[in-house]
């Protein structure tokens, strides 16, 4: 390759260079509204999320119907009761002021009796839960949209967030992100002011496709923001217990979770949006939704115009019976390792949920990618970071089912341009590709991974050849 005459020339001083970093499932706005309300990523006891709420409230105006919104709790790492709080728990501290908090997997919100009565919540839903016959205040998955008209953000606000977010993810050495539910009006207002430091690939809600028709005549900024995935729920989180599994729950055994549709909607749906020409990214984590997915995609696969590059997001329980059909329809699996690092080590969250047994061998990257299946890694923000993930990567509990370093990095630059659509210009560091890359301080090596990650800074980070991030030294 030969150097132009005005190149610009960056002198590393001998550290590695790596293609940026590519989080292929992410919710930016999300991890930066955590930051503007209240943050309960770092509670660490049902007694301390509480003593948090009571604080925020206590400073809230009287009377207010403003709800007090926090995200991110986290039940499995509770030292004192590892389980959901509950409207009642929330009324002892907060009894006059509307709360609203998100579980982290976002499948899961928690409201005090306040919000319940602002929000004239359908008590026989079947994802409002109760204790003995009363709603207990946790509402999943579809009857989460009976809150959002109260916790809605303005569009400052979302903007203030995808700043906040960007700059999260250059820190991190992330120069891509795919945004797994976009609000495009963000979008268009952030590339309208040229106010976008990281790339980003949008995957839109149904009704936003139905909408724009088709991807290709929508499009923001192809060099830093584009549009061309729809996302479509099956199931729901291991975490609330609305993933769709084959067998019962071990720590709720009447519970299996649910479908999110029939299996005629799902094959209508995504027959629909891959005869529009949109590439499919597809919520499935339980057994049971993969099971779906799988018959869904067979379907348009034989009854579609054509048949597009499509994504199955998750697969956490993940069967050996799948893989050959993942191969079969060529569909890219988008994993997250950071979810091996923080739950499914002994005694975890995956333990309590399923028990050892089936625990141990969920999230089997070692298969999908002796299978040949093209595989994709991201965080969905639970937690956010790579370097945090490539440590659950390494150290799966089920040693064959962990991957070597190389085999990580690359799923988070290679394997993650190709599962966005735009590996012909990111992914890699080679002539004709944009100058997406990252500066570490040093790269451990592989066996001393895990223990010394936390001491890898990211040194730089290069958008466009454009320094986006500079640590100081």
């Amino acid at each position: 390759m030969v150097r132009p005459d005005d190149a610009l020339v960056r002198d590393a001083k001998g550290r590695p260079v790596l293609p940026g970093f590519i989080d292929a499932h992410m919710h930016p706005i999300s991890m930066g509204l955590k930051k503007l309300r209240l943050d309960l990523s770092q509670v660490r006891s049902l007694r301390e999320l509480l003593q948090v709420v009571q604080n925020a409230a206590s400073r809230a105006p009287r009377p207010s119907s403003r709800f007090l919104i926090g995200y991110d709790w986290d039940e499995s790492l509770f030292g004192d009761e590892k389980r959901y709080p509950t409207r009642w728990d929330l009324d002892k501290v907060a009894p006059d002021v509307p709360v609203a908090l998100r579980r982290i997997d976002g499948h899961l919100w928690v409201v005090n009796t306040k919000a319940m009565q602002a929000m004239h919540l359908p008590v026989d839903h079947p994802f409002v839960f109760k204790t003995d016959g009363q709603p207990n205040g946790l509402l999943a998955d579809d009857a989460i949209r009976f809150l959002k008209p109260f916790i809605e953000p303005t569009l400052s606000e979302k903007r203030e967030a995808l700043r906040i977010a960007s700059q999260i993810a250059l820190e991190h050495g992330v120069t891509t992100v795919a945004d797994l539910y976009a609000d495009l009006e963000v979008y268009e207002s952030a590339v309208a002011d040229d106010d976008l430091t990281v790339r980003f690939v949008c995957c839109v809600p149904p009704a936003t496709a139905q909408h724009l028709k088709a991807p290709l005549r929508w499009r923001i900024d192809r060099e830093r923001c584009e549009a061309k995935f729809v996302k479509l729920f099956l199931d729901g989180s291991i975490g609330a217990h609305t993933a769709a599994l084959r067998e019962p729950y071990a720590d709720m055994p009447n519970e299996t979770g649910r479908l999110l549709l029939r299996d005629r909607t799902a094959e209508g749906l995504m027959l629909e949006f891959n005869d529009m020409g949109w590439r499919l990214a597809v919520h499935a984590i339980g057994d049971l939704a993969i099971d779906q997915a799988i018959e869904a995609f067979r379907f348009v696969r034989m009854e579609g115009k054509r048949f597009l590059r499509h994504r199955l997001e998750h697969l956490e329980l993940l069967r050996p019976e799948h893989l050959g059909w993942l191969r079969r329809l060529q569909l890219v699996a988008s994993m997250q390792p950071n979810f091996v690092a923080r739950w499914q080590m002994p005694q975890g969250l995956y333990e309590l949920r399923l028990g050892w047994e089936r625990a141990k061998p969920m999230n089997p990257f070692g298969s999908v990618v002796r299978a040949g299946i093209p595989l994709a890694f991201g965080s969905d923000g639970m937690p956010f970071g790579p370097l945090y993930g490539i440590v659950g990567a390494l150290t799966h509990p089920e040693p064959s089912e962990g991957l070597t370093l190389r085999q990580a990095l690359l799923a988070y630059t290679q394997g993650a341009a190709f599962a966005c659509g735009i590996e012909s210009q990111v992914g890699t560091i080679a002539p004709g590709k944009l100058a997406d890359f990252v500066v570490l301080s040093h790269l451990p090596e592989e066996r001393n991974f895990a223990d010394e990650w936390q001491s890898v800074k990211i040194v730089a980070t290069f958008v466009g050849g454009k320094v986006e991030f500079l640590r100081d030294e």
